[in-house]
């Protein structure tokens, strides 16, 4: 009875503690999407695992700072072509439009935004992420040793039977998790670079930043290519008027088509080991009975879903 217990109340102590965990939560997932790079840079180093993990970092924070350095070119090139002031007015003005088409969507109907609010909780979001960065070299410098911690922690708490079924079923859920995260990195790159370069052939401004926002809000099904289209049919419209904002919008529409109907499902499925049909039903089906959150975590969910009716089969 003893072994039942002490799980519940370690599972009621996480939810409580999610928030003070969540830069633990964030490595966790920045260790998932990075591992595999790791583990083909320790073949290729021959087992120097720190190295390969400081490597993998490095990596990622190059591309992380080219990203703001183009960022920063773009708005340079603004204030070059006019003023600091006319550069912010323009972006105050974006805001303050896409702020307002927002809030007529059923999904932010009932907030409005606020600046003051958003500083807050960006500030807080960076001190979690990079919290979580640091998380993340200590997961995958020492994977070896947290797995056999996690198998020795189950082993005590749980009967032999439950601890070698619930073992099976976590490694083979974490590789779908893996998996999918990996798959929607991809699928957002591939978004961004897609947007970035027709913003940038149509001549709209804020180009490659519209763009990353296109990849990095594509991950909401549905609703991300709406939000992704907005800035850019703003920015266009302020720029080239009527004309040259449908022109955007139609051509971020078209991305997106071609990301959702074929890039996605290819992606995820594969990743996930799911039928693309599969992958638009389960979308499609949380969405009607759980909204927006339901739909983020649908492909996911449907991957475990698989992963233990495959489970079941086996033992049958």
């Amino acid at each position: 009875m003893l072994k039942w217990i002490i799980p519940v109340l370690l599972l009621v102590l996480l939810f409580f503690l999610r928030h003070a965990l969540a830069p633990f939560f964030v490595g966790i997932v920045i260790a998932y999407i990075l591992d595999p790079y790791v583990s083909f840079l320790e073949k290729k180093l021959r087992g120097k695992r720190l190295l390969c993990v400081l490597l993998a970092y490095a990596t990622l924070i190059t591309a992380a700072v080219f990203l703001i350095l183009g960022f920063a070119d773009i708005i340079a090139g603004k204030i070059a072509s006019g003023s600091l002031q006319e550069a912010l007015h323009t972006l105050r003005t974006y805001y303050r439009e896409y702020s307002a088409v927002l809030e007529k969507l059923p999904l932010f109907s009932d907030s409005s935004p606020d600046v003051g609010h958003l500083i807050q909780i960006l500030g807080g979001g960076t001190i979690t992420f990079l919290i979580g960065m640091i998380s993340g070299v200590y997961l995958l410098k020492d994977k070896v040793y947290f797995l056999r911690l996690a198998n020795k922690t189950f082993h005590l708490l749980l009967p032999q039977k439950i601890h070698g079924l619930l073992r099976e079923l976590l490694f083979a859920i974490g590789d779908v998790i893996s998996a999918f995260l990996r798959g929607v990195f991809v699928d957002s790159v591939i978004v961004a670079f897609l947007s970035s370069l027709i913003l940038s052939l149509l001549g709209v401004d804020f180009a490659v930043f519209i763009g990353c926002f296109a990849g990095l809000v594509n991950v909401i099904p549905y609703f991300g290519p709406i939000i992704g289209i907005l800035p850019a049919a703003l920015a266009a419209l302020a720029e080239g008027g009527l004309y040259k904002a449908l022109l955007a919008a139609a051509a971020l529409f078209t991305v997106q088509q071609i990301e959702c109907n074929f890039i996605y499902p290819r992606i995820i499925g594969k990743s996930t080991g799911l039928h693309p049909l599969f992958i638009l039903t389960a979308v499609s089906v949380a969405g009607s009975l759980g909204g927006l959150l339901w739909m983020i975590l649908a492909v996911p969910l449907a991957g475990i879903i698989r992963v233990l009716i495959c489970k079941w089969a086996e033992k049958q």
